[in-house]
């Protein structure tokens, strides 16, 4: 099948929308450049799903990954996701499916605007289809468990949108893990629902996107596309905590994942400069006169004598934090005789700016 590409300036020149509503564009030579392309076929699918009931949307999403991805994934990429190749093949070859379809396109030219000539971005449903689609698709062969897939991106389109807005997130194997901890952990509903007492976000915050929002904001520090799932999922978690109270989710766990949630409580903190915690103390007594044990009212002076960076919030109710990796380690061993266990965690938390720090909860 060949396809014509629209000369450039083609979206500001007057005459296309009656000239689109006539069924003229395909025969006026001023429209179109010397390129043209081949594809197999272009069957119809809905490319417009911002109307109708929930149920309708449904349908038209799965009946348009459907039709993408058993005719148009054969395509060559670059053109798959080219503009001036969809608004071309929309203007020329689906005038008569658009305007049966799409009615108020006939009504109106912003209409039209926004059904046909829309910019082919993360906001575009085709756009949309497509990305999904071919992720789904290099991933999973069985039919069954693409269909699923599927629903899962319509269930969370909120979500998804958030995802496919940043180009970071634009990542197979991002999306899939993503989908399947939501299936698993069985989040749809709540990560559609609107966030209760964070007057700060404005009236219409949703707690998907705001996940999404925490995964952007510690990128590049966490490289959370790249991260397999059990990780990404421990950090799904503890950024979902932060706009919906997760006990209500895993009531019979009580926190057993303690070293990615242990802070949640600090979210709401003040959170001090890291370097303003860091000072130096006397250290003459940090350990006991006699034994030389390390005594736990003394931790903080034995950090200091050894000039390790701490964040602590034990009397807002928070952790310890200590900024460092794995090296410091040997330094943190003496501390478990004094019944002090600090837990790594390659992540860290907003006390670390998502630095790898060590934690530790006083109970």
């Amino acid at each position: 099948m060949e396809v014509r590409l629209l000369e450039k300036g083609y979206k500001n020149l007057d005459s296309l929308y009656p000239d689109f509503l006539e069924g003229k564009v395909k025969e006026k030579e001023e429209y179109f450049s010397d390129k043209v392309v081949y594809i197999r076929e272009a069957p119809d699918f809905p490319i417009y799903m911002g109307r109708g009931s929930e149920e309708e949307r449904r349908k038209s999403f799965l009946k348009a990954f459907q039709t993408i991805s058993q005719f148009y994934l054969n395509t060559e990429r670059d053109l798959l996701l080219d503009e001036t190749f969809w608004h071309s093949l929309l203007l020329t070859n689906k005038q008569n499916f658009i305007l049966t379809e799409y009615p108020e396109v006939a009504e109106k030219e912003n209409n039209f605007r926004n059904v046909v000539l829309k910019k082919f971005d993360w906001e575009n449903y085709i756009y949309k289809v497509i990305l999904g689609a071919q992720y789904i698709n290099d991933n999973i062969t069985n039919q069954e468990e693409r269909l699923k897939y599927y629903e899962l991106i319509i269930e969370n389109l909120d979500l998804y949108n958030y995802m496919i807005k940043y180009e970071i997130f634009r990542n197979d194997h991002f999306l899939i893990n993503i989908l399947r901890i939501i299936d698993e952990l069985n989040l749809s509903k709540v990560l559609k629902a609107k966030i209760k007492g964070r007057e700060d976000l404005g009236d219409d915050e949703r707690v998907g996107r705001r996940v999404i929002f925490e995964f952007n904001k510690s990128y590049p520090v966490i490289m959370s596309p790249m991260l397999e799932k059990e990780e990404l999922q421990k950090l799904f978690i503890e950024y979902l905590s932060y706009y919906y109270d997760i006990s209500e989710l895993f009531p019979e766990k009580e926190y057993s994942f303690k070293e990615v949630a242990v802070d949640f409580a600090e979210d709401e903190l003040d959170y001090e400069d890291i370097s303003a915690t860091s000072h130096i103390l006397n250290t003459e007594d940090f350990v006991s006169e006699n034994s030389g044990v390390i005594l736990k009212e003394n931790l903080l002076d034995y950090l200091d004598s050894h000039k390790l960076k701490y964040v602590d919030h034990r009397s807002k109710g928070g952790s310890l934090w200590l900024i460092g990796n794995k090296e410091i380690e040997s330094t943190l061993k003496p501390l478990e005789e004094a019944g002090v266990r600090f837990k790594f965690k390659p992540t860290g938390g907003k006390a670390s700016n998502y630095r790898p720090a060590w934690f530790w909860y006083d109970k």
